[in-house]
């Protein structure tokens, strides 16, 4: 027996280290193997060298060197493109595999993935369908879980239904599902859906009891998100802000799964909390957030962060986002109408409409541009009515072809038009158009007729008899039995030709037919009703109910007399009389009324009769000296020479005090003061003498 060579011996090592998975040790012998002289450019070991570097996740390494060696760069294309792949070089991954002359099964799935990434999703659809009809192995849940994407993508993202059926039997095809019921609007399935997909999730971790808890909440992380998002758009923001958080605790693996949680919290928060969005947004600026996420959801995660940028005023910040944006999609309107909505900020009004205006003119062309501008036309219809300017207003609405002819457009332009009688004509030539074009249509009678009743309507409110006239024949023709339209044809008619309106009063119904389908009695009762008070209705109401158990009572053969209240009928002619409730006055309080301070309990007694009554003050002046200095007049001395007056003199009587008026009683809380006279104000002596 002979002895194995040194190349055969380095296969042997390369073949136990591959059933070991060591695939530092992989790479290492295959370097050996392909730098020796015996097995130099070996295809085998080659092939091993890049299997190793991908295992690694070393793709940069491997594709070098898959594109350095002419001998595997034709042969390893499955390779080649996965590693293209996972360096987000999609486009090349995409080209390497068209260039394959067969697809095999490992191909059809990575091409399935890269259509994917791509956003062909319809594509990917076919590739997929395909691929779980032929395919029958350990794989077999993995391709449905993967069909079931594609399927939700083309529900969320192209807005289309999708027709997959099949048999959920894991958790993530469970995911993948209430994905799809979301892009159809099934919110409410696609809640429960999620939920049973929590609990199998769980079921399927029991059984692995080594899985430690961190591990099943990660894997429960993607599932809680898209539960809590459903809650978000039933307006339960309270609790999908709560499942948001606490995902975002508990620190998941995947970061464009923390960016989704932090970019759903930004758009519950909006102008609020405007701190927080921005500790948020730190997660969505993850430079690997591009491998997760598709194209779609990394467009929405820029405009989020572009209105938080609007509502912290971060204009420039936010212009230069908004720049890219446009380059990125030409298609879209939305930066447009943020730019817009932050001039309107920062009330600069005639640039925002001049924004609008040039973004119009810019993407007016249908050949150059898919892009619809409803929302933009309608928006710079708000701004010019604000600003004034009705007559481009009413310009900008005519030119929205989809809607110029709505009954609410209509309607708008009418109310317009309205503001100067000049433009009565343009009003009627709306009128005019819009019932043209749904005729044309074939629109629903509903919707032509009632365009037809106010273009009458308004002809006759300003003059036009004949043209409201011709209307209403139009009119008359979708609806022969409309008694109203007669009557107002009838009337149109009698402003320029009576012997026509005579004509058609003739196929008015009689007064006969017209009240047969009135009934008198329940007119009447519905006017005393309408007219009577609120307590005749309730009193009315008591005595049908008294009336009710009087009659059950005398049916049953109750013999016991039983008192009860006379209550006077009702009358449906007569309302009844009952006696008005008196309004309670409010009390008025003193200005000075201070409730810490005990009241005056004297305060309605007379002020002679309080006991800190102490008279009138005396007047000073009438007393001794009132007379010039240095002087005595005669009769102030008599006064004083006591033995001029008589004993017997009688005392002088009380001078008659003038007359006062009742004094008013004094604040709460305040005690009147007695003003001191000079009597009050000397001390006494020794004695008690004065």
């Amino acid at each position: 027996m002979t002895e194995p060579t040194a190349l055969q011996s380095m296969f042997s090592e390369l073949n136990k280290a591959i059933h070991v998975s060591d695939y530092k040790q992989v790479l290492k012998i295959s370097n050996k193997i392909i730098h020796s002289k015996e097995g130099n450019k070996d295809e085998k070991a080659m092939q091993c060298k890049v299997v190793a570097f991908i295992y690694l996740n070393q793709f940069d390494e491997a594709l070098k060197f898959i594109q350095s060696s002419p001998e595997i760069n034709e042969s390893l294309i499955f390779e080649k493109a996965y590693c293209q792949y996972r360096l987000l070089k999609i486009n090349e991954a995409f080209e390497t595999i068209s260039d394959a002359e067969e697809l095999d099964i490992r191909l059809m799935e990575l091409k399935a993935q890269i259509l994917y990434k791509l956003g062909s999703y319809e594509d990917a659809l076919v590739l997929l369908k395909k691929l779980v009809k032929d395919c029958a192995d350990s794989s077999e849940n993995e391709r449905k879980a993967n069909l079931l994407a594609v399927s939700a993508s083309i529900s969320l993202w192209n807005d289309k239904p999708s027709d997959v059926k099949l048999s959920l039997t894991t958790y993530e095809q469970m995911y993948n599902k209430a994905c799809e019921l979301l892009g159809r609007g099934k919110i409410g399935e696609a809640e429960k859906m999620l939920t049973d997909a929590i609990t199998k999730c769980r079921e399927y971790f029991e059984q692995f009891p080594e899985v430690e808890e961190d591990e099943i909440d990660d894997e429960l992380s993607p599932l809680q998100v898209q539960l809590a998002y459903c809650l978000q758009l039933r307006g339960l923001a309270d609790e999908a802000l709560k499942i948001y958080n606490q995902v975002l605790r508990s620190r998941p693996s995947d970061v464009g799964l923390i960016a989704i949680a932090s970019n759903n919290i930004i758009t519950i928060n909006k102008e609020q909390n405007v701190f927080d969005s921005k500790k948020k947004l730190k997660a969505t600026l993850i430079p690997d957030i591009q491998k997760k996420l598709v194209s779609k959801q990394l467009g929405l995660i820029e405009r989020n962060k572009a209105l938080l940028y609007m509502y912290s005023n971060q204009w420039d910040a936010c212009r230069k986002l908004l720049k890219n944006l446009q380059k990125l999609d030409k298609n879209s309107e939305i930066p447009c109408m943020i730019q817009t909505a932050q001039l309107s900020r920062e009330k600069n009004f005639e640039k925002a409409i001049s924004h609008l205006e040039d973004f119009i003119e810019n993407h007016s062309d249908p050949d150059l541009h898919s892009i619809d501008l409803t929302h933009i036309k309608l928006t710079l219809v708000q701004f010019l009515y604000n600003q004034g300017h009705i007559d481009r207003a009413c310009g900008v609405l005519d030119s929205i072809e989809s809607l110029r002819h709505a009954p609410a457009i209509v309607s708008l332009l009418i109310s317009l038009f309205e503001h100067k009688k000049s433009r009565e004509s343009k009003a009627v030539k709306v009128f005019n158009e819009a019932v043209a074009w749904h005729k044309k249509q074939k629109s629903a009678d509903k919707i032509q007729m009632k365009l037809m009743w106010e273009n009458a309507q308004y002809s006759i409110k300003h003059g036009r008899h004949e043209h409201a006239a011709e209307m209403l024949e139009k009119l008359r023709l979708l609806d022969r039995n409309n008694v109203k339209v007669l009557a107002q044809l009838i009337f149109a008619y009698s402003q320029f030709n009576p012997t026509k309106a005579h004509l058609l009063s003739e196929d008015l119904p009689s007064l006969e037919e017209m009240s047969l389908s009135v009934d008198v009695s329940s007119l009447e009762k519905n006017a005393t009703q309408l007219l009577a008070p609120r307590y005749v209705k309730r009193q009315a109401k008591q005595l049908a109910k008294k009336k009710g158990n009087k009659e059950q009572e005398m049916a049953s053969g109750d013999k016991a007399v039983k008192k009860k209240d006379v209550v006077s009928e009702v009358k449906a002619d007569q309302p009844i009389k009952t006696d008005k409730k008196k309004r309670k006055k409010k009390k008025r309080l003193p200005k000075e009324y201070n409730p810490a301070v005990e009241p005056d309990p004297e305060r309605w007694t007379p002020l002679r009769e309080r006991s800190y009554y102490k008279g009138r003050r005396r007047d000073k002046k009438k007393g001794v000296g009132t007379g010039t200095q240095g002087t005595s007049g005669s009769a102030v001395t008599d006064n004083l020479d006591m033995s001029k007056h008589s004993s017997t003199a009688s005392a002088p009587k009380p001078a008659a005090s003038p007359q006062v008026n009742s004094p008013k009683p004094a604040p709460s809380g305040a005690r009147p003061k007695s003003k001191q006279t000079a009597r009050n104000r000397r001390k006494k002596g020794k004695g008690g003498a004065w």
